[in-house]
């Protein structure tokens, strides 16, 4: 008896807490609490969150566009939703944390693109530790990572699923398995910006859980 209170004792010592949630954003309330919509005019209607990107404020947030954030203290995580681009330069979904962690780039480089080329392409950048100037992190090209024309005006639901170091990442009828040291890093941000063009999100759903040894760090609010 006094080994199994041993052993017990001993697993509740070492095993962190874990406690999971579920967040959803219908888009319904404009003012919701947990999500912020920054750099543009976004309009929330019938379900939907859209904005038509701005060059004047393109130019004044340094060459960010229109962007959705949600702040979240998680590990693990299944994130989903639907969105629209229409004639946008690119689009970027990342997580942050300590910094920049996972970041997923759709972006058009195409000669004849409406926005005009893209100089940043198509990929997926994770971290591995901290981002700064000198750690760009490492790029990640999966075959038949879809581009921006591929999906332009249509709507394509985006998913991805992280447990510890691994995760899929689902776009549309594209899948792809990924294994990196950054996926395990805590988290505490999920975001979703734009440049040019328009772009609609909906029925955007977060189930996470929290290690409850997990450091609780400032959002970094660069996308």
């Amino acid at each position: 008896m006094k080994t199994f209170l041993a052993v017990a004792t001993a697993l509740l010592i070492v095993t962190p807490f874990v406690s999971a949630e579920e967040f959803v954003d219908d888009f319904s309330d404009a003012e919701l609490n947990g999500r912020v919509a920054e750099r543009g005019e976004w309009q929330f209607q019938n379900g939907i969150a859209s904005c038509v990107a701005d060059p004047d404020l393109y130019k004044q947030f340094k060459n960010h566009g229109p962007i959705l954030k949600w702040p979240r203290q998680f590990n693990d995580a299944t994130i989903e939703f639907e969105m629209k681009p229409t004639n946008c330069q690119r689009v970027v979904f990342t997580l942050n944390g300590d910094g920049h962690i996972f970041r997923v780039t759709l972006a058009d480089e195409t000669p004849g693109a409406p926005a005009g080329r893209s100089k940043v392409p198509t990929r997926i950048i994770v971290w591995a530790r901290q981002s700064s100037k000198q750690n760009k992190g490492e790029t990640i090209k999966p075959e038949q990572l879809p581009d921006l024309p591929a999906i332009n005006g249509k709507w394509v639901k985006m998913k991805l699923e992280v447990k510890g170091n691994r995760a899929t990442l689902s776009i549309g009828d594209f899948q792809t398995e990924l294994k990196h040291a950054a996926l395990a890093r805590d988290k505490n941000r999920v975001m979703l910006t734009f440049a040019h063009g328009e772009i609609a999100v909906r029925n955007f759903r977060m189930t996470s859980s929290v290690n409850a040894a997990a450091k609780r760090t400032p959002a970094d609010d660069a996308s």
